[in-house]
């Protein structure tokens, strides 16, 4: 073991707290001892996806967008002659208690959406446009639901782009204000720069209630569903749709589709195409997908979800929406895009990031969901087949960029092949990396838990930590530890600390900070278990630490591993550690020193001690 791998193991308890610009930022307590080695084998999961964690600890961390529970009611026309969108929107939101109100246009530069008016109530407001910023001060009272209503137009581009209209395909993506996004201390995001690839957006999970105007005989798809469809005179129709908690709300719509439902086990799928021949092909991919993902991650939120063909736009994800374009099928590219965007309405939709700076979380999962589609369809080998690819491009990575970071935000990358090889190549190999370290069934259970800890919220690496470590009932260190190691350098191995149960005098017992396995060591809070046990705490100067019942005095050293009782020195195999603030003791304090009754079950990672009668 080498002097680098030695200073690695002492990086394996992570601590999270809610600081700065990004919200979150990651703490290593200073541990002196020797910890856990990086993970070949974990001990079997006793905290899955549906179980109680008896411990109540290690809640899951704050989302990284403040939620100010948002609602949109929107009234809005296409007006197709004019490639235009003119609408109304009322958003309401609690009060961010900020001096200024932020609202994000995401248009293009040669392309810009209009804000004519915004007013509260009858009173108009008063408000300036800075990039992709709307502000407007905050003069509202302190705890008072604000609501605004806002008078837009939107330009439709009549070009090949995300949001655009080309061949009579419309899709409108990001085409009303929406209202900005703050971190946990109460910072606004401040839009990323487009850079010509990925997603520079951030989101504001919300409700809506969405009135659409446009001629009859389009059929459109949405973020939610079809809609309520009224005809109106004039040959128009109206569209109505009632959505919660959604990223963004999106349509795709032509008169030229060719629409089908289907039901795959309760989640209602709306196919849209223009050659009606393709119908099958989509329909087979879109079923093995959704199975083999809603299996390995947990069944989606939402009653529905669209999946929609364009002549133009390669793949793209909105919220409930998979897009991909007609060119997709030569080659047969279509059975590895339409299952990366399928796989997007989990890591994207379901549970989302911060897409220009840790857009490699939700596509590198969704690569790697890529490998389990191919897997649970056509067989292991093709599976293997595209792992490789993936590990080709980030052998290719290291060698072109070899101190390039997974850290790296999206304006940070050189040019379009470190943004793809790192966000999409090397991350799915660290998922596939966590995935052989730990199995295929905890792997699916850490997963689970992403789902059901951060559905409806933003994430980072940590929040991927703190659900690996409930996962597997411990504190792990992975993605973090990722983040900031150069291409060269290998992937760290995921570092876990298990907790364990204690069980005082038969008695189950749960402190605030338990029991735990550090290295082959299980360390146990010192205070917490002696004062249950009757002795007095105290510290005294120089970290020394005594515990007095009537018949007995010990003295202790922090981080030491000398012991004195009734006069008599013992030493421990281990020092003390702190942990999350508490002085943790190894077992062989209570077993060497005290001569309790002390028995460890490895594989049930539960503790006893049993005190002996006087």
């Amino acid at each position: 073991m080498n002097a680098m791998q030695k200073t690695s193991l002492l990086l394996c308890l992570t601590i999270f707290v809610v600081t700065g610009a990004i919200g979150l930022a990651v703490h290593w307590p200073k541990i002196e001892a020797r910890l856990q080695q990086p993970v070949t084998q974990l001990a079997p999961s006793q905290s899955g996806t549906g179980d109680v964690d008896p411990f109540g600890l290690d809640p899951p961390l704050p989302s990284l967008v403040k939620d100010l529970n948002p609602r949109y009611a929107i009234r809005a026309e296409l007006k197709t002659n004019q490639a235009k969108i003119v609408g109304s929107e009322t958003i309401q939101f609690d009060n961010p208690g900020t001096p200024e109100i932020h609202l994000y246009l995401y248009d293009y530069s040669w392309s810009p959406m209009r804000v004519l008016s915004i007013r509260h109530g009858e009173a108009k407001l008063s408000f300036q446009r800075s990039g992709r910023v709307v502000r407007l001060a905050n003069r509202f009272a302190e705890g008072e639901r604000i609501a605004l209503t806002i008078e837009f137009e939107t330009t439709v581009p009549r070009s090949a782009t995300r949001f655009g209209t080309k061949d009579d395909i419309w899709t409108l993506t990001n085409w009303y204000p929406m209202l900005g996004a703050l971190n946990q201390a109460g910072k606004w995001y401040e839009p990323p720069r487009p850079v010509g690839y990925g997603d520079p957006f951030i989101y504001h999970y919300a409700d809506y209630d969405v009135r659409f105007l446009s001629p009859q005989g389009y059929q459109w798809l949405s973020s939610w569903g079809r809609g309520e469809r009224t005809r109106l005179a004039g040959g128009q129709q109206e569209l109505r749709y009632q959505g919660r908690d959604l990223l963004n709300f999106a349509l795709v719509g032509s008169p030229l589709y060719h629409v089908e439902q289907l039901d795959i086990d309760g989640l209602t799928v709306d196919i849209a195409v223009r050659d009606k021949s393709r119908l099958p092909q989509v329909k087979a991919i879109a079923e093995a997908a959704v199975k083999a993902y809603a299996e390995m991650f947990g069944e989606l939120p939402y009653p529905h979800v669209g999946i929609a063909e364009t002549g133009h736009t390669y793949a793209m994800e909105y919220a409930n929406l998979a897009i991909f374009s007609s060119g997709m099928y030569h080659n047969n590219e279509i059975d590895h895009w339409l299952p990366h965007e399928i796989a997007h309405l989990w890591w994207y939709n379901s549970v989302a990031t911060l897409e220009s700076q840790t857009g490699w979380l939700d596509e590198g999962l969704v690569e790697w969901s890529v490998y389990l589609y191919l897997q649970k369809r056509h067989g292991q080998a093709m599976a293997d087949t595209l792992m490789k690819e993936y590990q080709r491009d980030f052998a290719d990575l290291r060698q072109r960029y070899p101190h390039g970071k997974l850290s790296k935000s999206l304006s940070q990358f050189s040019d379009f092949y470190e943004f793809d090889w790192t966000w999409y190549s090397k991350a799915a190999v660290l998922y596939d990396h966590l995935r052989r370290k730990i199995g295929d069934s905890r792997f699916a259970s850490f997963l689970q838990r992403v789902q059901s800890d951060y559905r409806g919220k933003v994430i980072g690496a940590e929040h991927l930590d703190r659900a690996l470590g409930r996962a597997l009932h411990g504190q792990a260190a992975y993605f973090v530890p990722n983040l900031d190691k150069a291409n060269r350098e290998p992937l760290a191995d995921p570092v876990v600390q298990y907790y364990v149960s204690t069980i005082l005098n038969g008695v189950p017992y749960y402190p605030a900070t338990p029991a735990r396995e550090v290295g082959e060591t299980v360390y146990l809070p010192l205070r917490d278990l002696m004062e249950r046990l009757g002795f007095a705490v105290t510290w005294g100067e120089a970290g020394t630490i005594r515990l007095q019942t009537a018949d007995k005095v010990l003295s202790l050293a922090e981080k030491g591993t000398e012991v004195t009782l009734n006069g008599t020195t013992y030493r421990l195999p281990q020092p003390l550690l702190e942990i999350a603030d508490r002085t943790m003791v190894p077992l062989a304090f209570f077993r060497d020193v005290l001569k309790y009754q002390v028995e460890y079950d490895n594989a049930g990672k539960t503790v006893r001690i049993t005190v002996p009668p006087k």
